[in-house]
């Protein structure tokens, strides 16, 4: 059997064998192998492995391929999206678009590790340690960010339809970008962390799925604050919708829009499918060994998640976003209104508008 071999059985038998699951790949080459012998029969050989596991060369390229072809359609998607609001002056001048924006960059950029780890499955080699680990120094970050970014957007998402002075308050001005920037301080935290030789987390292509590689001191430790920020902040976003849910069905009586009612439901709609996709990819992600059988569809499974999560957004943007559908569509200039916004609206628009207090609720 030969060494390079070893972390793959050693990874197999952690998964198969409780006797290994704290067995360390260190211990095991600087220890006598004989102390081990009393913990297995025998040490299967590796292609028997692959067959327990259910893996065979053609589902690595029908993986691969699939990880390759959907991060590659999720980027497209979102870049329709970003240039739409970046190109149009009455979108990207609210504060909510520009945090719309900068969390769909921060999202767009795992694509790129999510497409390289499909070519790492098709061949069933990460090529160097270093490419490896960049991947998960580009991924996790921007994943962590993402997050934070959806939960100051839902807050900023309540201010608006709540006060206009603690809309100015906390995003008047320039100020939005002190928020852009304490989100990209964290992105910067676990990069550093990410990149340090203390803690990894590492593409497997046997597995199809990610780890975090626990020989590594700080690893775990990256991890907790990982899963910490990830499942409760979709925890606190969700708090925040189900707050503007409430305010606008309180307030409905209080607007003038004949079609308010088709606007909360939108809204409904648009927190209802992104913070149960979020809260079950997060929470499955974190605690998969206690709600998922360990096997490799299951891992599979929730690589896809994370991977399609890059799409969730555009579409929702596109289905429920009629302002973003029609110049996607038409490449027609409008204005669009603003995200579960309470502003005044001052200027006539092809005579299907007039002055008076609105209420959008486009994403």
């Amino acid at each position: 059997m030969s060494t390079e071999k070893i972390p793959n059985l050693i990874f197999y038998l952690k998964i198969y064998s409780p006797a290994f699951r704290h067995f360390s790949i260190t211990h095991f080459i600087t220890s006598d192998f004989k102390s081990y012998e009393s913990k297995m029969m025998s040490l299967p050989d590796e292609s028997n492995i692959v067959s327990m596991s259910g893996r065979t060369v053609q589902t690595d390229w029908i993986i691969g391929i699939a990880m390759m072809v959907v991060s590659v359609s999720c980027a497209i998607a979102y870049y329709l999206i970003l240039s739409t609001i970046y190109k149009d002056k009455e979108l990207f001048r609210m504060a909510s678009y520009k945090f719309m924006f900068f969390l769909g960059v921060f999202d767009v950029f795992q694509c790129f590790p999510h497409f390289v780890t499909g070519i790492f499955t098709v061949t069933q080699t990460v090529f160097h340690p270093g490419l490896a680990k960049a991947m998960g120094v580009i991924a996790t970050p921007c994943y962590v960010t993402f997050t934070l970014l959806t939960i100051f957007l839902s807050f900023n998402r309540f201010i608006q339809l709540s006060s206009n002075t603690l809309e100015l308050f906390f995003f008047g001005g320039k100020r939005w970008m002190i928020w852009i920037l304490i989100a990209s301080f964290i992105w910067l935290l676990f990069v550093l962390a990410l990149s340090s030789p203390w803690a990894t987390i590492r593409y497997i292509p046997d597995w199809y799925s990610w780890d975090y590689d626990t020989d590594l001191p700080f690893s775990k430790y990256v991890q907790k604050v990982e899963m910490c920020i990830e499942i409760g902040g979709i925890f606190v976003s969700m708090f925040f919708y189900i707050l503007i849910i409430n305010k606008l069905l309180k307030t409905k009586k209080h607007y003038l829009i004949s079609k308010s009612y088709n606007a909360e439901i939108k809204v409904l709609i648009q927190a209802t499918v992104i913070t149960v996709y979020c809260t079950v990819l997060n929470v499955l992600w974190h605690n998969y060994s206690w709600l998922l059988p360990q096997h490799l569809w299951s891992y599979t499974a929730l690589n896809f998640m994370w991977i399609c999560n890059s799409a969730v957004h555009p579409v929702i943007y596109f289905i429920v976003n009629k302002a973003i559908r029609h110049k996607i569509g038409t490449k027609r200039s409008g204005t669009a209104l603003g995200a579960v916004t309470v502003f005044e609206h001052r200027k006539l628009e092809k005579a299907t508008h007039t002055d008076h207090t609105m209420v959008s609720v486009k994403y």
